[in-house]
């Protein structure tokens, strides 16, 4: 969400999700690291004060699911609709909201999803190495994930994804990347040393 227009995307999400039938399903995040040191900048997105700029992604998203919802967003010109009138963003698809799913990194982030009420995807990226074992934290993020979702109250059932990624290991290259984790056979937490998801 760091480099997106909120209703731009709301109004991309919407055509998509009509053209292929209300079959869309689209994960979104606030944002892996990055190479770039406060990127979002150069898209013209300042204020932020948090350095991951997570603190401009929530209100965003909060303002694309309004608009993915189909609430209205802007007033009218009146000139064109009479006074008092208010838009949402067209097209409007319903019923994606259902399909919009949030990727988490830390527990905090998937209790939020939780609470907010879309669904979560779990992955390979999880910020928070407590020495317990890969799979038992990201049962625990589902678990506590569930649990803020019953707290919310929301009626419809919560869907939740794992992921996982598979680096093929083929040249020299690779194996000086990556090979290390592959002798040791361990989890691996969060990023790996010299590699950025992007």
């Amino acid at each position: 969400m760091l480099y997106e227009n909120p209703l731009y995307l709301a109004e991309e999400l919407g055509a998509l999700d009509l053209l292929s039938d209300q079959r869309l399903a689209i994960g979104i995040s606030r944002g892996s690291p990055e190479p770039a040191l406060r990127g979002w900048e150069a898209f013209g997105y300042t204020g932020s004060t948090d350095p991951r700029g997570a603190d401009i992604a929530r209100p965003k998203f909060d303002q694309l699911m309004a608009a993915v919802r189909g609430e209205t967003m802007v007033d009218a010109d009146p000139a064109q609709h009479g006074r008092g009138m208010r838009l949402h963003v067209e097209p409007h698809s319903p019923g994606l909201d259902e399909r919009i799913w949030w990727g988490a990194g830390s527990r905090e982030t998937a209790e939020w999803a939780g609470r907010e009420g879309v669904n979560l995807m779990s992955s390979t990226l999880l910020t928070e190495a407590t020495g317990a074992a890969f799979a038992d934290l990201q049962a625990e993020q589902l678990q506590q994930y569930r649990e803020a979702w019953k707290a919310a109250g929301h009626s419809r059932t919560p869907r939740t994804s794992v992921s996982r990624s598979i680096f093929p290991i083929v040249t020299a290259e690779d194996q000086a990347l990556y090979g290390q984790l592959q002798r040791e056979g361990q989890d691996q937490i969060g990023i790996i040393d010299g590699f950025r998801s992007t």
